[in-house]
């Protein structure tokens, strides 16, 4: 599963923004895979991101949908590394990354959101 679809949702800096997020997800049946909030927004994989922003703005929040790409790779020592080098040897810059869950055991997934997206998916599929 080399692409996903990620929810950005915009942040208020005050408590209880990322509890409603994440409430509004919980009673929509929407279930984050991964989670990584910095500067004022919170970026999420879910199992179903149509459905996610819609519980999203019913409650007022602003949500969007982007492509990125997802990488199940070895829960070991250098995994990561080792992807970054093959993106970077493509001349693929990484914008930003965070991990989230899989249900593999030894497995981890890493979100990237990448300059190109259709080399980057080739690359790690």
């Amino acid at each position: 599963m080399p692409r996903a679809k990620q929810l950005t949702v915009q942040l208020a800096n005050k408590p209880g923004t990322l509890a409603q997020v994440a409430q509004s997800l919980g009673k929509a049946g929407v279930n984050m895979r991964a989670l990584a909030v910095f500067e004022g927004r919170a970026k999420i994989i879910a199992e179903d991101p149509a459905k996610g922003r819609e519980a999203l703005q019913r409650e007022g929040l602003h949500a969007s949908i982007e492509d990125c790409l997802t990488v199940d790779m070895s829960d070991k020592p250098g995994a990561l590394g080792d992807i970054c080098a093959r993106l970077s040897a493509a001349g693929i810059n990484i914008d930003y990354a965070y991990t989230g869950i899989t249900q593999s055991s030894g497995k981890a997934v890493v979100v990237m959101v990448v300059s190109d997206l259709e080399k980057a998916a080739k690359i790690a599929g």
